[in-house]
């Protein structure tokens, strides 16, 4: 398993520099695993948008000092709503996923897993400034410009292959 960009092997806690070590428990959990159902940037499945963005979340937090577990843990269940959201209007009615799914994803991640308050905002507030109230934490603002890059790197990757005629 590898993060978009990286050539480390995620499943190697030394190729990932603790990394696997601290999702290891979320990683196997059978909701988490069922995030690869569903499609989130272009061809990227909701569960490898959300390794990417914990995987950064980590190095950075782990860089500057923060806390690169909250930052890694949070990242793995920052889109745990469990649900694809290109049909989700169709679905329910609800126009508005930008700004309701860190709702969905933090009832969902509290409900299965023991969060800390730092792992909450994190999973709240990662769609700033879509959702109004600004950040607590300095992790919650890494993840917020985290979240954008990769998305950002996962559409523009798939709309390039399909330019390209590649898969």
């Amino acid at each position: 398993m590898y993060a978009i960009g990286s050539k480390k092997n995620l499943l190697s806690n030394e190729m990932s520099d603790g990394y696997y070590d601290t999702v290891k428990d979320l990683l196997e959990h059978e909701l988490v695993q069922k995030m690869k159902e569903f499609t989130q940037h272009g061809n990227t499945s909701t569960f490898q948008h959300c390794v990417n963005v914990s995987y950064y979340n980590y190095k950075i937090c782990k860089f500057f000092h923060l806390d690169a577990r909250a930052g890694a843990r949070a990242g793995l269940l920052h889109d745990f709503f469990l649900y694809d959201w290109h049909t989700h209007t169709r679905d329910t009615g609800d126009h508005f996923h930008g700004m309701t799914h860190p709702k969905a994803a933090l009832k969902n991640a509290s409900r299965h897993f023991n969060l800390s308050a730092r792992e909450k905002d994190i999973i709240l507030k990662h769609m700033f400034p879509l959702t109004i109230t600004p950040p607590r934490y300095m992790e919650t603002f890494v993840i917020v410009f985290v979240d954008k890059y990769c998305g950002l790197i996962e559409t523009v990757g798939h709309m390039c292959a399909k330019l390209s005629g590649k898969k």
